[in-house]
């Protein structure tokens, strides 16, 4: 297990810390499921079996966006008469 400490992200401000929880979220989804995370010394901290050249080639070459519209959930949301939300027109 290696520790990459990310000086990027850090607990403040917010979208700071969020960045840190995506980057856990994507590596333990695409790259490494036994991937860990810690704050220390105001930088978020990645245990994994990934070092940082690895993890920068992942990042690089194999990262995967999440897709943000799901056409499987009736539509995206964003226009009117789709099923998962978005503005709904009165049906009456």
């Amino acid at each position: 297990m290696t520790r990459i400490s990310l000086a990027g992200c850090t607990p403040e401000p917010m979208a700071a810390y969020l960045k840190s929880l995506a980057v856990l979220r994507l590596v333990t989804d695409q790259a490494d499921p036994g991937a860990k995370g810690c704050w220390s010394h105001e930088a978020f901290c990645l245990d994994s079996c990934l070092d940082e050249a690895t993890l920068v080639r992942f990042f690089m070459d194999r990262y995967r966006p999440t897709p943000i519209v799901a056409p499987w959930n009736g539509g995206s949301g964003f226009y009117d008469g789709d099923q998962c939300g978005g503005h709904r027109r009165d049906p009456r």
